[in-house]
């Protein structure tokens, strides 16, 4: 019972999620287009890719072994976006960063958005 009731609280939690994702992607596609500096562009453009990267990297190193062996639930989905998270920073140079602190508000929920994001693109690609 406990974990058809985790489940189903995880299917609610990500077609909500799912929604609020694809509104973000489609706003940043449609805004990045509209940004007239092209430094600011390419840094967010290069943090889009290393996202894509960060995440197709955990999605194969972690995620993928979890969901065959059938242990893949919210404690495993948190550690995987944590992981990815740090490895996106890592990643990140500093100009970038001072790019994205200086264009969002929330340079933070901005990455958090954009590895959600490409983990529900991944997941409807299949």
């Amino acid at each position: 019972m406990n974990d058809i009731l985790t489940n189903v609280i995880l299917t609610i939690l990500t077609a909500a999620l799912f929604a609020g994702l694809k509104y973000l992607t489609e706003y940043v596609n449609e805004n990045k287009a509209k940004i007239k500096d092209e430094r600011v562009r390419g840094a967010i453009e290069k943090a889009l890719e290393i996202v894509t990267l960060a995440v197709n990297i955990t999605n194969q190193n972690f995620v993928q072994d979890l969901k065959d062996k059938g242990g893949f639930g919210k404690a495993e989905a948190e550690e995987a976006f944590n992981a990815t998270k740090v490895k996106v920073i890592d990643m990140l140079d500093d100009e970038t960063k001072k790019i994205l602190e200086q264009e969002f508000e929330n340079s933070n929920k901005f990455l958090n958005n954009a590895i959600e994001a490409k983990v529900w693109e991944n997941k409807n690609k299949k």
